[in-house]
């Protein structure tokens, strides 16, 4: 598998957590502070992703 592939299947698991985060906190699993923590791991994971599938370069 290629850095982009690998880049761009880190990038999706990060889209997936968002609404997962959601979820657990709309059917009482989590509270606000639960929900912002998923949501902050989710948008790390898209950016990691984002950076390896670029290559980490900065512009």
């Amino acid at each position: 598998m290629t850095r982009y592939g690998i880049g761009r299947t880190i990038q999706f698991l990060g889209l997936l957590i968002l609404p997962f985060g959601m979820a657990t906190e709309l059917v009482g699993k989590t509270g606000e502070g639960g929900l912002l923590a998923i949501m902050a791991g989710g948008a790390l994971l898209f950016y990691i992703g984002y950076q390896i599938q670029h290559g980490g370069q900065t512009s």
